[in-house]
């Protein structure tokens, strides 16, 4: 019988929680289905004990030792996901980069609109089917209110692109990770994909559930 993944849910920089029913009971339950175990970890240096953990929308900043924790464990070969958000809410892109951009990924301060491939004619709201990566069973993915991700390192690459670039000269990346060592960093312009109104359209899921097992 395969080991269950254990997905650790940061709380201890202020972010969104799993425990929300209202906003993330689907994701939380279908983590469940899925047969692996997610739980809410409000002291940081706990992560070291899970395979994944998540970063969603942290309001609280990092400090330079747990950028280092974040480095020892990712050479462990564990999975780290942060949820990011546009405009630079609540400083959410300079919290995220203080740890990203140790792995050459870096969050923008932008808000990435696509006023062809939407839903409900909403811009804001960017559909896209450029999924390059964690796209088993995968079409299209809804990912509202993104903020773009600047690649600076040759161990960066981009997992979902704008279906319409805002750029003629480069494509507009909403979805990226980072290899190190035996470990990934994956960086994501938004962290309401999968919440409750975002999960149950396209294929949101589906993906979610490619990123996090």
């Amino acid at each position: 019988m395969s080991r269950r993944v254990k997905i650790a849910w940061d709380i201890s920089h202020l972010e969104f929680t799993i425990e929300d029913h209202y906003y993330f009971s689907i994701l939380k339950s279908s983590i469940k289905e899925a047969g692996a175990v997610v739980k809410e970890v409000d002291s940081f240096k706990d992560i070291i004990d899970y395979d994944v953990v998540v970063l969603n929308y942290p309001e609280k900043p990092f400090t330079k030792d747990e950028a280092k924790l974040v480095k020892r464990y990712l050479e462990k070969g564990k999975k780290v996901i942060a949820g990011g958000y546009y405009n630079n809410e609540d400083r959410i892109a300079d919290h995220i980069n203080s740890i990203s951009s140790h792995f050459g990924l870096f969050l923008s301060s932008d808000k990435v609109r696509d006023k062809s491939s939407n839903d409900n004619d909403d811009d804001l709201l960017v559909v896209t089917s450029r999924v390059l990566s964690y796209k088993d069973s995968v079409k299209k993915v809804l990912f509202p209110c993104p903020a773009s991700i600047s690649l600076q390192s040759a161990y960066a690459k981009p997992i979902v692109l704008l279906e319409n670039s805002m750029s003629s000269k480069r494509e507009t990346v909403i979805g990226a990770e980072a290899q190190v060592d035996k470990g990934k960093f994956i960086l994501l312009g938004t962290c309401v994909f999968w919440d409750n109104f975002a999960i149950k359209k396209y294929a949101n899921l589906r993906f979610s559930l490619n990123l996090l097992l």
